[in-house]
């Protein structure tokens, strides 16, 4: 049981133990912790112990601090109750004692009988604040958990390939703000004893996982007084979201991630016959970027084929990735590679195989076998991620990894990449051709005219006679660039044309194209643009005034 703890003050020891004497009477379930012959030094006590007391029995004058300036110090800072024993039946006292929130006045010699009876309304008065004080961090504590819950809900949606978030509205609105990094958790190759477990085996390591997870995620996010996000993923995969208050605070956040992926991958080795990567997206502010934050991590996870498992993932170069013992893919052929990623995106053979000579003429300067290897390698699964949108056939991707590993030399890397880049021209050439462009142009007239309006994909979907999800997959097969992006596109033009008329106010202009928020508006027109609405209408009224 909890005991009732009071502190007895007065400056005559003999009244001192009497009190504490028939405090002691009034059951087991108080506690005398102290008794203190003036003010100042039952301050300081509890200065020591953080107020940590349910009542205070004091006199009123006492040496160096009286007992109505205690009352009123400790007040300040800490939550008790308090009850005034003195010598002098003085109104005005009793006054400022009532006013200070003493709760009785009782008179000297004190009266045991009449002591009790107020001890007894004290602590009924104390348990009901315990009570209240008890239901209240219950009721704070099923908010939390209940908004948690609706934050994990949202994260899965978001995160969920093909689905329309649009529809979500300001869902950021229900996070903190800081800086943000996605990480995605991946059983590596199934270990052959694995192969026979049960579905009730399978069912108590996936609560492990999970857990394993989730307390260590909650474990790095409170040493960097931060917040933590878990959440199922497809089959076997998990993701967690690390946050930091400081939106500016990207290098601590970073180390975050590493010691925080460092020890998931540790202890699900150790507790479960598995091992898992995990690819962690880079920094990013604005929660509305998180689908592109999990796109990139679900990318940089196939570069275990590469570099194999039970490692840590990330961007820290074009589309590369980092090892146990931090090597890297050569980041700028990497960056040639992505070129070239982009050239299939586009349909441009001839700028993708100016890139891919490039990169071979850099290649041919290298004088490590295995960084031409590894680099070749890289090159090659990003071209087999680019292009269009579709699951990976992971099979044939491990079929010419190999191939490249058996190359007898530079020449023949060259062929198999030449082979590979040609082959998803010709894909995403004919996925292109084979259909109508029509939808497509509809669906562009029908978001030209709606720019100020709340669209969602399945609004521009049903005008399209398409379902949302095969809408999504089919623009992206025909324009090479998202509908989400397009839509912002498509206002980020139309906010350009608007800021050019200075009579039009810049909060006109966001709601003219769509946003609400101006701050959001603003925030955005400058990741596409590099310039803040105000600097760029700054600088074309200046160019049309030259």
């Amino acid at each position: 049981m909890e005991k009732f703890k009071a502190l007895i003050v007065d400056d005559e020891e003999m009244i001192r133990r009497g009190i504490a004497r028939i405090i002691a009477g009034c059951g087991e379930e108080w506690e005398v912790v102290g008794t203190m012959a003036d003010g100042q030094e039952a301050l300081d006590y509890l200065h020591e112990h953080q107020g940590d007391i349910d009542l205070l029995i004091t006199d009123i004058r006492m040496p160096v601090m009286d007992g109505l300036a205690l009352i009123q110090e400790a007040n300040h800072s800490y939550q008790f109750e308090s009850l005034i024993i003195s010598g002098y039946d003085d109104f005005e006292y009793v006054q400022t004692a009532m006013r200070e929130g003493a709760l009785d006045y009782l008179l000297k010699p004190i009266d045991r009988e009449q002591f009790r009876e107020r001890l007894s309304e004290i602590q009924r008065r104390i348990e009901d604040k315990r009570n209240m004080r008890r239901r209240w961090q219950q009721l704070e504590k099923q908010t939390e958990q209940l908004k948690y819950t609706r934050q994990i809900q949202l994260l899965t949606y978001v995160t969920s390939t093909g689905l329309d978030i649009s529809r979500l509205g300001y869902w950021v609105e229900e996070f903190p703000r800081g800086c943000h990094k996605v990480l995605y958790i991946s059983l590596d190759a199934i270990p052959m004893k694995a192969r026979t477990f049960s579905a009730k085996d399978w069912g108590a390591f996936d609560y492990v996982v999970e857990n394993i997870i989730g307390e260590l995620m909650h474990d790095v996010a409170g040493e960097h007084a931060g917040n933590s996000w878990c959440w199922r993923g497809e089959q076997s995969d998990h993701w967690a979201m690390l946050q930091l208050p400081n939106p500016e605070d990207e290098e601590r956040l970073t180390a975050a991630v590493h010691d925080a992926a460092d020890r998931i991958r540790k202890a699900i080795r150790q507790y479960t016959p598995f091992t898992v990567s995990i690819a962690a997206s880079d920094p990013f502010q604005d929660l509305y970027m998180l689908p592109e934050a999990a796109r990139q991590a679900r990318s940089l996870i196939h570069y275990r084929l590469i570099l194999g498992g039970n490692q840590l993932f990330v961007s820290q170069i074009a589309g590369g990735a980092v090892d146990e013992n931090e090597q890297m893919l050569d980041p700028e052929m990497m960056h040639i590679g992505q070129r070239i990623c982009e050239a299939i995106e586009r349909n441009k053979e001839d700028a993708a195989r100016r890139w891919l000579k490039e990169l071979f003429h850099k290649l041919q300067q290298q004088t490590s076998p295995l960084n031409i290897q590894r680099c070749v390698q890289g090159v090659y699964l990003a071209v087999q991620m680019s292009g269009i949108d579709q699951e990976l056939d992971e099979e044939r991707i491990e079929e010419g990894l190999r191939a490249i590993r058996r190359a007898p030399n530079l020449q023949e890397m060259c062929r198999i990449v030449d082979h590979a880049i040609r082959t998803r021209l010709e894909l995403v050439a004919s996925r292109r051709n084979a259909a109508n462009m029509g939808p497509v142009e509809q669906a562009k007239a029908w978001i030209a005219e709606r720019l100020h309006e709340e669209i969602s994909i399945k609004r521009i979907a049903d005008h399209v006679f398409m379902s949302p999800s095969y809408f999504c997959r089919y623009f992206k097969m025909q324009t090479g660039e998202t509908i989400l992006d397009c839509i912002t596109r498509m206002r980020m033009e139309r906010a350009k044309d608007l800021l050019a008329d200075p009579g039009i106010k810049i909060q006109e202009v966001s709601l003219l194209v769509g946003y609400q928020d101006v701050k959001y508006f603003s925030r955005l027109f400058k990741e596409w643009t590099g310039d803040t609405p105000s600097q760029y209408r700054k600088q074309i009224l200046q160019s049309m005034t030259n």
